[in-house]
């Protein structure tokens, strides 16, 4: 018999089960979505999708083995929960043994949702303040500080995508101090171009996404807009930025005459929202056509793939060493990355094997040194 244990996340849940296999606990989250279907062989099963701060997972439930079955059938939706159950991780994902089910109750509720503030993005929400704060046009910085005031709230529970990369609360926050610390990298190899631009650049690219991957206040759901739907986040990110910027644009550093001009300085920032995907076959109306544009571009590309990969080899299956089951949309099958490189002393015998490995390799593969009459001789 397996010991029951408090599983803490959705996200913990995946790493014990891919693990451990099997792992007999209890969670508490709030259910998505609840859909029956019927097997080949005939027999039923639920798809039950689980949401907590960690984000969603889906779960596997056979009706021949759920004592419980016809109760989490009717359990209403956005129900905050605690489900008791065998976890077995399988190639098809996690499929579930359950023998309880309870609502939460209030005092149980309010203790889940508190997990939503995190100390990670707590973390964030300070380092994307200061770097906005620490901005030097006084035009960009003015106009992130109200959106960070206007919107604030709303961005900090946004996620970066519904399912691919950062699909958690907090997830855009998080993508977006990830790129701002890589530009800060970046900035030493290309001092040259407009770095303040680029940091706007960064914090608006996604801005669309707070009604496209808005969760919910008081929950752990991501609801649907229509605004969403029908327009979508990089219209939208173009909107947020041209009302913000009518609301400012009587304002003393607005009307100064900066270098550059405060409306070449609009059109700019509007284009590196339009032009963030980069190809027109990945969304984007249209491509990059200035340095700041691309360096957004592959940051936002290149955070989101990293974030792939880091979800791959936390949740994936192993199918052989250092390789890991396809996770879409990464091509092929992810490859463990190679370890850091770190001098560690060899036991004596292989500290034999090597001197004479050198040894050996100087006498028969190593070139002769030449003599200055042999040097002369080339022609």
């Amino acid at each position: 018999m397996l010991n029951e244990e408090k599983i803490e996340s959705l996200s913990l849940l995946s790493e014990k089960n891919m693990q451990q296999g099997t792992l007999r606990g209890s969670i508490r989250c709030q259910i998505v979505a609840i859909k029956e279907s019927i097997s080949k062989n005939g027999s039923s099963f639920l798809d039950l999708e689980l949401a907590d701060h960690t984000g969603t997972k889906k779960i596997k439930i056979w009706q021949e083995s759920a004592q419980n079955y016809s109760q989490l059938l009717s359990t209403p939706l956005n129900t905050f929960v605690e489900l008791s159950a065998v976890f077995r991780y399988t190639p098809f994902g996690i499929q579930a043994t359950a023998h309880a089910l309870r609502p939460l109750e209030r005092e149980e509720i309010e203790e889940l949702l508190l997990k939503k503030g995190n100390p990670q993005m707590e973390k964030d929400w300070e380092f994307l303040q200061k770097k906005i704060a620490d901005l030097e046009d006084p035009r960009l910085r003015v106009l992130c500080q109200q959106f960070l005031s206007v919107h604030g709230e709303k961005f900090k529970r946004a996620a970066a995508a519904r399912e691919y990369h950062h699909n958690f609360r907090g997830g855009l926050l998080r993508h977006v101090c990830q790129m701002i610390e890589a530009s800060e990298a970046l900035r030493q190899a290309y001092p040259s171009y407009n770095w303040d631009l680029i940091k706007a650049g960064i914090l608006f690219h996604d801005c669309g996404k707070l009604w496209e991957n808005d969760f919910q206040q008081n929950g752990f759901i991501m609801k649907r807009s229509k605004i969403a739907e029908l327009i979508g986040h990089i219209p939208i990110g173009v909107e947020v930025v041209n009302s913000l910027w009518r609301t400012l644009k009587d304002k003393a550093e607005f009307l100064h005459p900066f270098t550059p001009p405060a409306e070449e300085i609009r059109i700019h920032l509007l284009h590196l929202i339009i032009a963030h995907h980069g190809l027109r076959e990945y969304g984007s109306p249209t491509t990059p056509r200035t340095p700041e544009a691309w360096i957004v571009h592959i940051l936002d590309n290149l955070d989101a793939k990293l974030e792939m990969f880091r979800c791959a080899y936390a949740e994936g299956k192993e199918i052989a060493p250092g390789i890991f089951e396809k996770k879409p949309p990464l091509e092929g099958n992810p490859i463990a990355p190679l370890d850091k490189f770190s001098f560690l002393p060899a036991p004596p015998s292989l500290q034999l094997i090597s001197s004479n490995f050198v040894e050996d390799f100087s006498k028969d593969v190593l070139p002769l040194p030449l003599e200055e009459k042999d040097i002369n001789s080339i022609d």
